[in-house]
């Protein structure tokens, strides 16, 4: 009885500790607009990135109790249209957003690209950039997206405007595995037009299940493809390195094992079965 009560206190004390643990991005000392801004998604086809922007008023801009401003903030942030603004009014909470921002860098060298993001901010008070005050900002960042490494800048960005770049680079697993599947399909390419040149020199009996298998192969080598994680439409080194190369020699193989049974069969040739 005494280890459990122990137990109870001990959790309650900690769930206690837990709703009451300001948030790292209220900052209340802060004077000012305090954004958290956490890049979400990658695209590399469109060349975007999703980010989500959540701002909290601190020190003359927040009242005492909650997170209401005091006064009227437009926030603008950038996009990858150019900019987009978000007006929150006096007694009322600094609702979260997403916003679309570009993506920098060469995507032709999928799976060894660098790419970067850049997040900028500004504020003014109410009348917004022509005639608005401008608001002190304070800019966090933090990143989470599957499949990627992302070197934040270190320490937040404060000023009446913020801006941030981010280094966005393929994960290594994510470029393992891009790896991993450039060398199955050299493998698997090779390997059925190396059956194929067998078949043919020893005039071996024609097989429709093996041409089915080369058929299927042909098909399923850019499903795989487009399966790999973040990578770009068709034109990457990805491609000219293996998928190319791969959806060729599987091609030929196809080729040349239906001619040579059309050919035999036409000649008259017998089939060895053996």
């Amino acid at each position: 009885m005494a280890v459990r009560a122990a137990v109870i206190a001990a959790v309650a004390v900690f769930a206690a500790a837990a709703i009451h643990v300001p948030s790292a991005r209220a900052a209340p000392s802060f004077n000012g607009i305090v954004v958290e801004a956490r890049l979400i998604t990658v695209n590399a086809t469109t060349a975007s990135a999703t980010v989500r922007i959540e701002p909290t008023p601190g020190g003359s801009f927040a009242q005492a109790q909650g997170d209401l401003l005091t006064q009227d903030v437009i926030l603008y942030t950038s996009t990858v249209s150019g900019s987009l603004a978000h007006g929150y009014r006096a007694g009322n909470f600094m609702d979260p957003f997403e916003t679309t921002v570009p993506l920098d860098g060469d995507t032709s060298t999928y799976p060894f690209q660098h790419l970067k993001v850049e997040i900028a901010a500004l504020a003014r008070t109410a009348g917004g950039v022509r005639s608005g005050k401008p608001v002190p900002l304070q800019l966090h960042i933090s990143s989470n997206p599957a499949g990627y490494r992302v070197s934040p800048p270190s320490g937040p960005r404060e000023g009446p405007v913020v801006d941030a770049v981010l280094h966005v680079n393929p994960s290594w697993a994510a470029v393992l595995f891009a790896v991993f599947i450039m060398v199955v399909m050299w493998a698997l390419a090779l390997g059925a037009l190396a059956v194929v040149v067998s078949l043919l020199a020893r005039r071996r009996r024609f097989e429709g299940a093996f041409a089915a298998f080369l058929a299927a192969l042909l098909f399923a080598f850019p499903t795989l493809r487009n399966s790999l994680p973040g990578i770009p439409p068709v034109g990457v080194l990805f491609d000219y390195a293996a998928f190319f190369w791969a959806e060729a020699l599987v091609a030929l193989a196809l080729i040349a094992l239906i001619t040579g049974w059309t050919v035999r069969t036409l000649v008259g040739t017998g089939e060895r079965r053996d």
